[in-house]
Order: structure tokens, then sequence, then C-alpha cells
């Protein structure tokens, strides 16, 4: 599997998310608190999108060749995206939501920032003094997830935390898919109930061959806002 067939992948998992956020109720009987089926196959299915993307961010900052420019450009259509999220989880562009829940291109750029700060605290302490090293990282992951929770980031401090797992454990095997795999149990009790379904994500990931292949990088940024902004209309105008 090529970057740009994961991210095909991705995209296609995030689509059946959002679309099952649109348009399938969760429950079939709000009185009795019947649940729907089907809310739980699409959101579930939709659970391997951020999992992906979390490998392939790691993966982009490894092999960036201009980590600033990587960065700007989310930067940039994480900004793009914001009004088209909001769109499509409220259902509105109210100002009163503006600040409620934004995307995850902002929670991607902490993580690129991060694991800078991380490979720079690493080069400073990290022959001199491994307790400093450690302390020093430790404090500025508690700082970023803090400002994860408080910037309330979509996916949020635990979507930071598998960034983070993907950073440490990039090419351990089995070490890597363990550390996923309680990772997603772990979110359980923390509220997001359904990051275990995303674990078939792993399964496309094992066979990444290291390369980028054909297609453009542009076509991976533009959709994030165009899907968003085209559904979020769909029930605006539509549905709501």
């Amino acid at each position: 599997m090529t970057a740009n067939k994961l991210k095909l992948l991705a995209c296609l998992s995030m689509l059946i998310d959002h679309i099952t956020f649109i348009f399938v109720p969760r429950y079939t009987d709000i009185v009795t608190g019947t649940e729907n089926i089907w809310w739980y196959i699409g959101r579930g299915l939709g659970r391997s999108a951020f999992i992906i993307f979390a490998f392939l961010l790691v993966e982009g900052f490894f092999l960036t060749k201009d980590l600033k420019k990587y960065v700007l450009r989310m930067l940039l259509f994480a900004v793009i995206a914001e009004a088209p999220f909001d769109l499509l989880s409220n259902g509105t562009l109210d100002e009163s939501t503006w600040l409620s829940h934004q995307n995850v291109l902002i929670l991607f750029v902490l993580g690129l920032i991060l694991m800078y700060v991380i490979l720079y605290i690493e080069k400073l302490f990290a022959e001199k003094s491994m307790p400093k090293y450690y302390i020093i990282s430790a404090c500025a992951c508690a700082l970023f997830g803090l400002a994860a929770y408080f910037l309330r980031l979509d996916h949020g401090y635990p979507g930071l935390i598998l960034v983070l797992i993907f950073f440490f454990f990039r090419k351990s095997g089995k070490r890597l898919i363990i550390a996923v795999t309680v990772w997603a149990f772990i979110c359980i009790p923390l509220g997001q109930m359904l990051e275990w379904a995303g674990l078939i994500a792993l399964i496309p990931i094992t066979m990444y061959n290291g390369e980028k292949g054909k297609g453009s990088k542009w076509f991976f940024y533009i959709f994030y806002p165009a899907h968003m902004l085209v559904l979020g209309l769909i029930y605006v105008y539509f549905i709501k």
C-alpha cells in the first residue's frame, strides 16, 4: 500500500462516517431509546480514517523535505476547513457555535509542532541527561494535550496521544500494533466509544510500503473541507 492509497481509504472511511452522521439517526425510537444498528456500523467504519491519517501525519513528518511548509499548508487548510466543519457538526454557521468544536487539522498542526519539539528536546538533553529529556518531553506532551483539550479539537487529547504512539513506535512492528490497540480500548472510558472499531485500519497500515504512490497531495487537502461543505449544505437545505 502506498501513502496515497492509504489516504484514499481514509477519505472513503471519513465520507462513510460523515454521511452516517448526517443521514442516519442514532435512535430508531427516541421515546424508547431504541438504537439504530446502522448508525453504529457507519460510524464504526468511519473510525478507521483518523487512525490512518494520524499514521500518515507521522510518516509525512519524517519524510517531508520542508517541515515549515508542511505545517503552514496544514494550518492553511485547517482555517479553510473550520467553517465547513462547523456547518457539518452544528448544522449552522451561527457565531455562538464557532468555538464549540474545532476541526482535526488543527490537532494535526499541534501534532507536527509537538513532534518537532520532542526531537529538539532530545537533541539538547538526551546525550547529557536522559532524566531531563524524559521530564521535559513529558511536560511538553502534557502542555500540548491541555491545548487540545481546551481548544476542543476534534479527537482531542486522545487523538494527540495516538499521534505520539505512531511517533514513538514508528517501525516497531508488533509493539506499534499493541500500543494502538491499547489506545483504542482506553478511549472507551474517555468517551470515544467506537475507536476500537477503527483498529481494522491496522491491516492496510501494516501493508504500507513507504512509497508515496501516484496522486496529487492537494486532492486530500481539498477533499476534507469540500465534502463537509457539500454534506453540510445538504443537511441545512434538505434535512434540517
